[in-house]
């Protein structure tokens, strides 16, 4: 070793500087040379190792029927509390020496009964637990004298010290019983007592290398690699080549490197780790960090949820801490004393980025403030830690499930354990996807359980219910797709790594936001959705709203093409304005021809200005029941087709008597059911009615009345010039009738048919008289005019 003048002067962290800033590499040079150190030549337990080792078996050991009982444990009450030590190496060794204990309990139990020691020594029940930790111990080191520190360095136990001294005296006789119990089951060595994969995981235990996380706040892995070589270390490319003092980087953490067994002793009590420089920690912690650096946010929040050490909440906040993320810790789920010592480490690393949050993670909902930058979260949970080579080192570092060594120490998990853990995981995992602004969960275990594993994720992705706006969690995988062999042959979309002599076992699922694959999603679908977040900024403006009007558009003119639009109902909506039931009589003959001597007397009495407002009110009449007269005519059951758009204030075409009306009004017996439009056809001709049938003149004094009442607009005066020129026409062919019937006479109109008006264009036929003669028909015709 280096003088102490050669020894580095290291200044705190974060005394120096902010977060952030690189500790200079000449701060730690010159490193002292490291030199690598024999597993093997680790000190013995000491007394208060072996106390508590006694109390974990207590604990922790296999209760057998009473018919195979070869010992009768009792509880002893002074024993130390498990963690009332500040020794972390002092609680990690007894928890060694315990689970090695429970491994081998049958034997060292077989050996005690055999050689009768416990009766011979007068060993009370309550000092069995101490005898049998002790006993593995006395045979692990081939019966040999424990070599004692130091007065002074360690507290001396009076039970402990006697105990030992009463297996010294009695080795021989249980030597001689090991020795049998491995011919009568023909055990070659002792470590045959154990089932093979127990014993692969052991021999893998004593050679496994260690991996260790460089703190790139502080220097990067270049220059740490750098300090290495300084300290006599050299660098191997592969894993495989580890041998004494040697070091390599790990192909799937970018900030991790790995050393040989021999150097960790040496490594943990050099200026490196002391100044937390570099960490050592287990390797499916590290990937589970590595895997989570890429899709970390800038400025994002991520969260880790389970069982974890105050390590690696370190390690995640170094990684975000390079995209200025914050780490999110659930402090109702964590023990007090774990709290502080993660409040302690993260104060001697300088990290400030990390946040302990009052409250619980499954308490935890989309609307607390603080989960309001959430994108990531870690999912660490209590798993069977079944992928792990040697479990106690892991589990005590990671705060993990002590109930599970008797199964451990067995090589298999009991069922009702495995229900147990996984009912927990997936309660984590599940209310981990329940968060809207999530967008990755990452879920780690350190199992070889396919029920804690792939099962356990299909099964939470399945009951999972996801908001349909939001994109659901799929498995995103590969994970590490440059590294084929370390992933998984059967379904690449996970990560395993399966336990071998140089590293620790794990399983890693990605589960990110993801469209579904088998659904081709259009660009117009994409582009919505994105508009809907507010992700393009309003360079697509949303869609207007005069689209809705558009709609009502339609409506109206799919109403009107449902109206019928024959010519003869465009032309004739008088027929069907004062249509409401009750039709006027027609007059007989008699008053036909008392009309037709009085005509001329009587329409050069009448006024100019009444014939105006008779056609102003005819014309307001029609343009306020245009709608309803078109919807009668459509249930009258109109049968003529032409769609042909007709605008009343455009219209310029002369209106003409409907031809039915003309018909009925020159024959013989009149219609009882006639429309109200017949008479108003005889005032409009100059033709008074003189009889109405019963009930009839009221209804047509009403709606006469109110067509006087409508008013006049200008169009109407325009569209009323084409009339007022047919009326002058009408009063000369009336005119001309009149000296027809003074020469001729008036014939009878029986069985004749008065012929229609002719149109502008002449194009109406007329109808053929029932008379033989034409010149009758035709007189006969006139004279009813």
């Amino acid at each position: 070793m280096s003088s102490e003048k050669e020894k580095p002067i290291i200044i705190s962290q974060r005394e120096r500087g902010h977060q952030g800033d690189k500790q200079p590499l000449s701060s730690l040079l010159p490193l002292p040379h490291l030199h690598s150190v024999s597993p093997g030549s680790v000190g013995p337990p000491s007394d208060q190792v072996f106390l508590q080792a006694a109390a974990i078996f207590q604990r922790l050991r296999r209760e057998k029927p009473e018919p195979c009982q070869l010992l009768r444990y009792e509880n002893r009450t002074d024993t130390l509390p498990l963690n009332s030590g500040d020794d972390k190496a002092t609680q990690k060794q007894a928890y060694q020496l315990a689970f090695n204990t429970l491994k081998y309990q049958d034997l060292l139990e077989a050996v005690i009964s055999d050689s009768f020691f416990h009766k011979s020594q007068n060993i009370y029940s309550d000092l069995l637990p101490l005898a049998m930790v002790m006993l593995y111990d006395f045979q692990d080191r081939r019966f040999l004298l424990r070599r004692h520190p130091a007065e002074g360095e360690q507290v001396v136990v009076a039970e402990v010290r006697d105990l030992e001294k009463s297996l010294q005296r009695w080795k021989i006789k249980l030597a001689a019983s090991l020795a049998r119990f491995r011919v009568k089951h023909s055990l070659r060595s002792v470590s045959r007592f154990l089932s093979d994969s127990l014993r692969t995981k052991e021999r893998r235990a004593k050679s496994l290398p260690f991996y260790a996380w460089v703190n790139t706040l502080n220097t990067s892995l270049d220059e740490m690699c750098e300090i290495l070589r300084s300290a006599n270390l050299s660098e191997v490319k592969n894993m495989a080549d580890l041998t004494g003092s040697t070091f390599s980087k790990d192909p799937l953490c970018p900030d991790t490197l790995v050393f040989s067994r021999s150097l960790c002793k040496p490594l943990q009590s050099s200026v490196l780790t002391t100044t937390r420089v570099l960490n050592i920690q287990d390797r499916s912690v590290c990937l589970a960090v590595s895997v989570s650096r890429p899709i970390l946010f800038d400025k994002g929040d991520v969260l880790l949820a389970g069982s974890f050490s105050a390590l690696t909440v370190a390690h995640v906040a170094v990684a975000a801490a390079a995209r200025s993320g914050r780490v999110l810790v659930c402090g109702a789920d964590h023990a007090p004393v774990q709290t502080e010592e993660m409040k302690n480490l993260l104060s001697q690393m300088g990290i400030k980025n990390v946040k302990v949050l009052p409250a619980a993670f499954c308490s935890l909902n989309e609307w607390d403030s603080a989960v309001h930058r959430l994108k990531v979260i870690v999912v660490l949970p209590q798993c069977s830690s079944s992928a792990l080579n040697d479990p106690v080192a892991t589990m005590h570092s990671e705060h993990g499930d002590w109930s599970l060594l008797p199964d451990l120490s067995h090589g298999s998990i009991s069922k009702s354990k495995i229900f147990s853990l996984t009912t927990q995981q997936a309660r984590l995992l599940a209310h981990a996807l329940s968060f809207p602004k999530v967008q990755t969960v990452v879920y780690c275990t350190r199992s070889v359980c396919p029920e804690e594993n792939e099962q356990l994720v299909g099964r939470v992705l399945e009951k999972t219910h996801i908001h349909p706006k939001l994109l659901p969690f799929r498995v995103n995988g590969p994970i590490f797709p440059d590294d084929s062999a370390s992933g998984d042959e059967t379904d690449s979309r996970f990560f395993r790594l399966h336990p071998s002599q140089f590293t620790n076992g794990c399983f890693i699922a990605r589960l990110s936001r993801q469209a579904d694959p088998t659904k081709v999603e259009s660009v117009q679908d994409v582009l919505a959705r994105a508009a809907a977040k507010g992700l393009l900024g309003g360079i697509i403006p949303e869609p207007s709203k005069p689209a809705k009007k558009s709609k009502r558009k339609k409506k109206r003119v799919a109403l009107s093409t449902s109206r019928p639009s024959s010519p003869s109902s465009q032309e004739e909506p008088e027929a069907a304005e004062i249509s409401d039931g009750v039709d006027p009589a027609l007059p007989s003959e008699d008053e036909d021809k008392e009309e037709g001597e009085n005509e001329a007397d009587r329409k050069d009495s009448k006024t100019k200005s009444e014939k105006k407002k008779k056609r102003k009110s005819k014309r307001n009449q029609k343009q306020s029941r245009g709608d309803a007269a078109g919807l009668k005519n459509q249930a009258k059951g109109q049968k003529k087709k032409a769609k042909r758009k007709v605008n009343p204030s455009q219209h310029s075409k002369p209106r003409r008597i409907p031809r039915l009306t003309l018909t009925l009004m020159s024959a013989e017996k009149p219609s009882r059911h006639l429309s109200p439009i017949t008479a108003l056809a005889h005032k409009i001709s100059g033709k008074p009615v003189k009889k109405l049938q019963e009930g009839s003149a009221p209804v047509l004094e009403k709606h006469l009345s109110h067509a006087q009442s409508a008013p006049q607009t200008a169009s109407e005066r325009k569209n009323i010039q084409p009339e007022e020129e047919e009326e002058r026409n009408l009063e000369k062919q009336r005119s001309q009738s009149g000296n027809v019937r003074k020469t001729q006479g008036a014939p009878t109109a029986t069985g004749h048919i008065l012929p229609p008006i002719s149109s502008p264009s002449g194009s109406v036929a007329r109808p053929q008289s029932t008379t033989s003669d034409p010149q009758l028909a035709s007189s006969s015709s006139l004279s009813e005019l």
